[in-house]
């Protein structure tokens, strides 16, 4: 595939990275409300650190896909 790629194929990659990035925000905050749920249930052994950092891990990489995208979007230089 030649790059740069077309400027119709960077609006769609990008914006497949935004729905992307958003779904996976999305059930990231889901995710930590269940468990900030579960702490004031069930006190500080419901929640395990490996799984907070996991989730927020995943939550970073989330925020990336979406500036990604919007950038690719936009036909910014997506290369920092």
């Amino acid at each position: 595939m030649p790059w740069p790629l077309p400027s119709a194929t960077r609006r769609l990659v990008g914006v497949l990275f935004l729905i992307a990035g958003f779904m996976l925000l999305l059930g990231v905050v889901l995710r930590l409300y269940v468990v900030y749920d579960a702490y004031q249930r069930l006190g500080a052994d419901a929640v395990a650190s490996t799984q907070l950092v996991v989730y927020l891990m995943m939550m970073i990489g989330a925020l990336m896909m979406l500036r990604y995208g919007w950038r690719e979007r936009r036909g910014n230089d997506t290369v920092d």
